[in-house]
């Protein structure tokens, strides 16, 4: 069977290229992201120094921890490093005894904070302000002008590449978390030396402004080491560490000089990508195993006279089985050995989407991976067997008879085999929707993704039963206007089942994975909206649009404006939720409870929010459950620059109105994070204030400090939008790769199917059809398909939507719009693909079926002799 298994495919090649298409594209989406998502794992960030170069040794405090879940064998470690550097305190006592080391020549100590330069309304790309003699460290030399000498002088240092954004002499201002105060620029500095610094631009002061500006003076990032002449760095760094025998704070050389946040931040970049790409893997897969297997039976049906030509011959259907999964294996292994080198090329062009829209970094680079390659590689070959499995045992039940078989009206196309997994999918599609209402708002956005696959799989199975009804339905209109070539085309649709659903199946997949995944997004960004906008009594909102947010001195201004009665500064920064299990990410936000009660109605499931004092913490629901926290219970929380707290949880909150899932003092998180500004201001207003006008000033004053202002529903509109936009990117990237893949699954399954039809265009010619005539009988057949397959997709999603939709309103969430436009886009361009597929397939079969009209030969007319009668084809008129 080898043989002729070989023959087949030489000979016959046009029969299998869709599948061989389908199947490579499906391997080189699995390898394009597989590779992508492997790269992910191996780039922590540069491992060579940067900020420190000049230095010999660094000193500073730990920069990472580990969180030991379980116990006993169970037990395991979960170690992060800090995305800001933890600073070491008593820093100038530190350094004494550092200096009076020996081997030590001098040490400087390495202070910054976090800062902003505005010219005027515009922010700078400078993100953070160094004291001047750490320029020496990386190093940095003045380009331009001189060093800083007192307050209110600085010096740029742009970042690599880059142009000075000021010139000398310019005045900016510089706003930190103490204040904004007006500099002038009295130098540029540029970077020396082939290695790239942490970071992006950076301020330098005097070193008495910037201890001024520093809300914790007493503490800095590293204390440099400089060895003296002739000694090594190893040797004095052993030396620094015997001299702090006690002491937490660690020293490093060479490499190790970096903190390690710049890795921790890229890693922490990564993580979200490869969520990402291994959602966008499996729904390739998912819709890999649809078309692929849909295509294999398709092939299976055309070809079904041929095998019971060798059953005549004396096949046995054992021989037959072999035959066709080994023409699958030679298939699949041919496809997938295509797929992978495809997806050596398409990772790349996966990593552009991703750094186009922010989700990589700018520098990513992936190398090939072999062993992702070879898992892709067997996959491709697992689902070309998989796929052929059901078709192969079909394929051996053909009986010798049907080598007669001259029509293509399918019998028996519910097999055993489809109602048992239709069946199966279908009760569990069942049990879903009644847990949907139990589940909440997380829990309903996850089930209902799941189930749309479900109904696909239940609806492809069923499909046999489903397609002759609503191709009457969908081809009535055709059939009412058209009567002759719209009547004819529904009889082929209905008469081709097989064909119809293997032809519907792939635009069922798309229209259907489409609508949930936008119908996910839809609901998310409106279950946050409504929650935000059913609890916010705040008249405006200030939101800051730098990184230092809006300083103690701007809350005090904003909360004085004429009309304001408080105004509730709210401070974000970004930490993990030590959990039963595991360390749970998650944002944290500094709050003032008294205040904060004026801008927001906010209820409590379980606990007080008035409890809110001192070493506590309240949480959302959602975060408790995820972290296993109850009212009462002693817990821990690590900060992002790994600083542990210890708090207890006195409030469970029933919705987080769109403030972050962890909610500490703000007393109690400024101590730990002194550094740390509000990233929003909620105004609440007095009875009668217009909310127009007190947004209009408070934005006068916002400005000033790098921010903006909105009125409660210009803010509310404003969220929204950001929601929606940050969600269509993630459905975009997300849909992308596997739209394109079921577009030309489409076109494949189409062009096959006109293989199959080109028969029935011989037949309508010796009938005596027109081109035209046959063109739009396929035209009508191809919109009746389309519109079948649009139908079944739009019930799966549908039917998903409804159960979102009512599970979220049951939970206190919102209802969505249904993505109408979304999924009409989508069934259009499902409808274009598949008119040019069918239509240029049957205008190749009208030309070569066109055969030129014998002339007569008679004599030619002489003296006396009639003219001899003319043959006339006889016209054929019909009402199309």
């Amino acid at each position: 069977m080898l043989t002729i298994a070989l023959q087949t495919l030489r000979t016959r090649f046009t029969l299998f290229i869709g599948t061989f298409i389908a199947l490579s594209l499906g391997v080189a989406l699995i390898a394009g992201t597989g590779q992508v998502l492997d790269a992910t794992r191996k780039q922590d960030g540069p491992a060579a120094a940067g900020r420190y170069d000049a230095a010999d040794a660094v000193v500073r405090a730990p920069q990472s921890y580990t969180v030991t879940f379980g116990s006993g064998d169970g037990a395991y470690d979960e170690t992060r490093t800090g995305t800001r550097t933890h600073r070491l305190g008593e820093a100038a006592e530190v350094a004494g005894k550092v200096a009076a080391v020996d081997g030590v020549a001098r040490v400087v100590v390495d202070r910054s904070v976090p800062a902003q330069l505005l010219d005027g309304a515009d922010a700078t790309s400078v993100s953070t302000a160094r004291a001047w003699p750490g320029a020496e460290l990386a190093p940095y030399r003045l380009r331009d002008g001189r060093e800083p000498a007192g307050s209110g002088e600085v010096v740029l240092a742009p970042a690599p590449g880059a142009e000075a954004e000021a010139r000398v002499g310019d005045r900016l201002a510089l706003l930190t978390a103490q204040g904004r105060e007006e500099v002038r620029v009295v130098g540029i500095a540029t970077r020396t030396g082939p290695a790239a610094p942490e970071g992006a631009a950076t301020a330098f002061l005097a070193e008495d402004a910037l201890a001024e500006l520093d809300p914790a003076p007493a503490e800095a990032d590293a204390l440099a080491v400089f060895a003296e002449p002739g000694v090594p760095a190893g040797t004095v760094a052993d030396a620094i560490r015997a001299a702090l025998p006690d002491s937490p704070l660690t020293v490093h050389t060479d490499a190790g000089k970096e903190s390690g946040t710049a890795g921790a931040n890229r890693a922490a970049a990564l993580d979200e990508v490869a969520t990402l790409l291994a959602i966008m893997a499996l729904i390739g897969c998912f819709v890999s195993v649809f078309v692929v297997s849909g295509t294999f039976a398709f092939s299976i049906a055309q070809r079904r006279r041929e095998l019971a030509l060798l059953r005549t011959v004396g096949a046995t259907p054992a021989q037959v089985t072999r035959m066709v999964t080994t023409e699958a294996a030679l298939l699949g292994a041919a496809a997938s050995a295509a797929g992978c080198l495809i997806g050596v090329q398409g990772s790349d062009g996966i990593t552009a989407v991703l750094q186009h829209y922010g989700m990589a970094p700018a520098d990513m680079e992936v190398p090939v991976s072999v062993p992702v390659l070879i898992i892709s590689f067997v996959i491709g070959l697992a689902v070309a067997l998989a796929g052929v499995f059901a078709a192969s045992r079909r394929a051996a039940r053909v009986r010798p008879a049907e080598t007669l078989r001259e029509s293509d009206t399918d019998t028996r196309v519910m097999t055993r085999g489809r109602w048992i997994t239709g069946g199966l999918f279908l009760a569990l599609a069942v049990l879903l929707l009644v847990q949907l209402p139990r589940a909440g708002d997380d829990g309903a956005v996850v089930i209902s993704l799941v189930l749309t696959e479900i109904l696909v799989i239940a609806m492809v199975a069923f499909a046999p039963l489903l397609v002759p009804p609503l191709v009457r339905v969908a081809a009535w209109p055709v059939a009412a206007l058209t009567r002759f070539t719209g009547t004819l085309a529904a009889d082929s649709a209905r008469a081709a089942v097989r064909r119809t659903a293997s032809c519907a199946a792939p635009i069922l997949v798309t229209v259907a994975v489409a609508g949930s995944l936008v119908s996910m997004s839809n609901a998310t960004s409106a279950s946050a909206v409504n929650d935000e906008r059913s609890h916010l009594r705040a008249g405006a909102v200030v939101e800051s649009g730098t990184r230092i947010g809006v300083p103690e001195a701007g809350v005090r201004e904003l909360g004085g404006l004429p009309g304001v009665r408080s105004a509730a500064p709210v401070g974000v920064t970004s930490g993990f939720l030590v959990g039963y299990n595991a360390l749970i990410p998650s944002d944290v936000g500094a709050v003032d409870p008294g205040r904060l009660a004026d801008s927001f109605e906010l209820k409590a499931a379980d606990g007080d929010l008035a409890d809110l004092r001192g070493d506590t913490v309240a949480v959302s629901r959602t975060l408790s459950g995820q972290a296993g926290w109850k009212t009462g219970d002693e817990v821990s929380l690590r900060l992002s620059d790994t600083t542990a707290l210890k708090l207890r949880v006195v409030a469970v909150l029933d919705a987080s109105a769109g403030l972050p899932g962890a909610l500490l003092p703000r007393d109690t998180l400024l101590k730990a994070d002194p550094g740390l500004a509000a990233g929003r201001v909620y105004l609440a207003l007095d009875e009668g204030a217009d909310a127009a006008r007190v947004a209009g000033g408070a934005d006068a004053v916002a400005r000033e400090y790098g921010a903006a202002a909105f009125d409660r529903e210009s803010w509310l509109e404003r969220s929204a939008a950001d929601s929606e936009r940050e969600g269509r990117i993630l459905v975009l990237v997300l849909l992308g790769m596997a739209l394109l893949y079921t577009g030309i699954a489409i076109a494949n399954t189409l062009v096959m199917a006109a293989e199959q039809r080109a028969s029935g265009v011989l037949l309508l010619r010796r009938l005596g059809a027109t081109g035209g005539q046959v063109l739009r009988s396929v035209l009508w057949e191809t919109l009746t398909v389309v519109v079948v397959g649009g139908i079944l997709g739009i019930a799966a999603a549908g039917v998903t939507v409804l159960g979102m939709s009512r599970a979220l309103d049951g939970a206190g969430g919102a209802s969505f719009p249904v993505p109408w436009a979304e999924m009409g886009g989508v069934l259009g361009g499902c409808l274009l693909i598949a008119m040019i597929a069918s239509l240029i397939p049957t205008v190749l079969q009208l030309r070569s079926t066109r055969t030129p009209r014998p002339a007569a030969v008679v004599p030619p007319p002489g003296p006396g002799l009639p003219t001899a009668p003319q043959d006339v084809e006889p016209s054929v008129h019909s009402r199309s």
